[in-house]
């Protein structure tokens, strides 16, 4: 057995790397599930409404009950209370109210927003054979610790 791996031992077939075309159907699917759920999402944010009674209202529901676990049970805001009317407020252009219900929502429906450009971008760039552009490390861990600090100190406020 001197120098056989086991897979020679085992009589397995060695690991496979996916070809080309399979990462790039991969990517392609990766980028494509962002920009349709970023897109539904910014959908929904337009659709709903928020009644002068408070919470959120959607057509033909009503009015949509709380969904905080951490203010059911401890009847306090959590960090992202306020996120989904922040998302609402702003969709339909009432930037002061958005700023009431969650200041962190800006930075949180920018990167929302920014996601449509961006992924429709990437999916044309694979689509053309191109290779994906791919933010550095950096800017990915600057971004997700100011949505850490920006929803921090908005709660702590």
């Amino acid at each position: 057995m001197s120098g056989t791996g086991v897979e020679e031992t085992l009589n397995l077939p060695a690991p496979m790397s996916p070809t080309a075309s399979e990462q790039s159907a991969s990517r392609y699917r990766y980028h494509l599930s962002i920009l349709v759920v970023s897109v539904l999402v910014l959908t929904a944010a337009a659709l709903l409404n928020i009644p002068e009674s408070g919470g959120v209202e959607a057509p033909f529901f009503g009015t949509l009950p709380g969904i905080c676990t951490w203010k059911r049970f401890f009847g306090l805001d959590c960090p992202g209370c306020g996120l989904t009317r922040c998302f609402v407020a702003l969709s339909h252009g009432h930037v002061g109210q958005a700023w009431r219900f969650n200041p962190a929502g800006f930075l949180l429906f920018t990167l929302l927003l920014y996601q449509v450009p961006f992924r429709s971008v990437q999916i044309w760039r694979i689509s053309k054979g191109r290779g994906d552009y791919r933010h550095s490390n950096w800017i990915l861990t600057v971004t997700a610790w100011l949505i850490i600090a920006a929803l921090l100190i908005q709660w702590a406020w």
